[in-house]
């Protein structure tokens, strides 16, 4: 019998090639996917990496740690952050005319809802007015069943607006700073509302309380806003490295308004570096739907995380995760453009 013909030949050998071929881009071709695959840059990770479109206010912020175990007969210090959007008296609309009125009835009583809903031990406010508007909120808040007798208020070069704190326990010690000063492209400039600073003594321990409300993003003929916030945040910061400097052990809570985004420079220089003995830890706060907003700018329709509880490292094992959030109240948009924070301290 013949053999062959040339062109069968030729034929299985282009069969064999073929299958070669294919055999090649099946087996050879994931193992060149996975080492280009190691090469590529971790873009999860990377400085410049894009994050997935979210809802406004949104972040990616790292798992909460386990609450520190308290034992029965234990002790817990709630602590609440808070700006009530001008509660104070200021010009305001009334039928079609500007008047010189206080915070709106219906708006206090929100306000009075929120805070005793929220059960503070201690609170730290923002954009009070002076000594008798602080006395009208804590006649308000005893009539409603929260009684917080002792008060610290102070301010700066803002004549309207404050910071005060109120607290259930005895206040031991008071630092708080008006008179600080910051250059400006050549002007000596005041900070704008202080910088509050009282110390609390609850069961046995001091947790000493310092906040501020820096410059908003509104745009000002004094000088550039976000120079002066970086400035302030810089006041701030210097006095947070005074405290823990002079006592690393020191229970410090470091809060307020700080009118900025978390990786803004603002809110880093305030936090410091994370390899200080200093740095200062940002808490992971969220509402119960996982949204970390707590100001909402109803004229841009913008919402953003602008207020924030920092813990020295001394501080840190003692936060309950658990019940540290932003607190997530119906009736927050008719009290103010903030919501409040919510931190609690166990021992």
């Amino acid at each position: 019998m013949p053999g062959p013909g040339l062109a069968a030949i030729r034929s299985t050998q282009a069969g064999l090639l073929s299958r070669l071929l294919l055999w090649s881009i099946l087996v050879l071709a994931p193992l060149a996917c996975r080492d280009e695959q190691a090469e590529t840059p971790d873009w999860a990770t990377s400085e410049n990496s894009l994050t997935p479109l979210e809802r406004p206010g949104q972040e990616t912020l790292p798992p909460p740690r386990k609450p520190p175990r308290t034992e029965d007969g234990g002790h817990k210090l709630r602590f609440v952050g808070y700006n009530l959007k001008n509660f104070l008296t200021m010009t305001r609309w009334q039928d079609g005319e500007q008047v010189q009125r206080s915070k709106p009835a219906g708006e206090v009583a929100a306000v009075i809802k929120i805070i005793t809903a929220s059960r503070p031990d201690v609170i730290g406010l923002s954009e009070i007015g002076n000594h008798a508007d602080l006395e009208r909120l804590q006649s308000s808040l005893r009539d409603a069943g929260l009684d917080l007798p002792h008060s610290e208020h102070t301010g700066g070069a803002d004549q309207t607006r404050h910071l005060a704190l109120l607290s259930r326990f005895p206040i031991v010690a008071r630092n708080s700073q008006s008179n600080l000063f910051f250059d400006l492209e050549g002007a000596r400039t005041q900070i704008r509302r202080g910088l509050l600073d009282a110390t609390v003594e609850a069961h046995g321990k001091r947790f000493r309380f310092l906040g501020a409300h820096l410059k908003s993003k509104r745009e000002i003929r004094d000088g550039d806003q976000e120079l002066i916030r970086r400035n302030e945040a810089f006041l701030m910061r210097k006095h947070a490295d005074e405290i823990l400097k002079a006592d690393p052990a020191t229970l410090l809570v470091v809060y307020g308004d700080f009118n900025d985004t978390r990786r803004s420079s603002p809110v880093r220089s305030i936090s410091g570096p994370g390899n200080s003995v200093r740095f200062l830890e940002a808490l992971p706060l969220r509402d119960d739907r996982g949204e970390v907003w707590t100001h909402y700018w109803e004229y841009q329709h913008i919402y953003s995380r602008f207020d924030y509880i920092l813990v020295s490292r001394a501080l840190r094992p003692l936060v309950v995760d658990e019940e540290t959030r932003i607190f997530d109240h119906l009736e927050w948009a008719s009290a103010s453009d903030h919501r409040a924070t919510l931190a609690t301290f166990a021992w």
